[in-house]
């Protein structure tokens, strides 16, 4: 019973129907978004930017600590 048709239609007219189904759905769905407004947008850009500046001491604070110890005791052994 390879070639059987159901009675929805084959395989490719029901994959077409269920994606035009989703894709309504979807518009539908992205209408209820409450989308923020550019000042919100610009103030949580400003947040990132600050907590990468913030990591990016952090890493370079850390690395700078390791590499003095690590010449350090290189240079009490050595």
């Amino acid at each position: 019973m390879a070639g059987k048709v159901s009675s929805d239609g084959n395989i490719i007219s029901r994959a077409l129907r269920t994606s035009i189904r989703f894709l309504g759905e979807v518009r539908i769905e992205l209408t209820k978004v409450a989308w923020p407004t550019k000042d919100e947008i610009v103030a949580s850009t400003w947040v990132v930017v600050g907590a990468v500046a913030v990591a990016a001491v952090w890493i370079y604070i850390a690395d700078k600590f390791s590499s003095v110890m690590m010449s350090l005791l290189i240079g009490l052994f050595s």
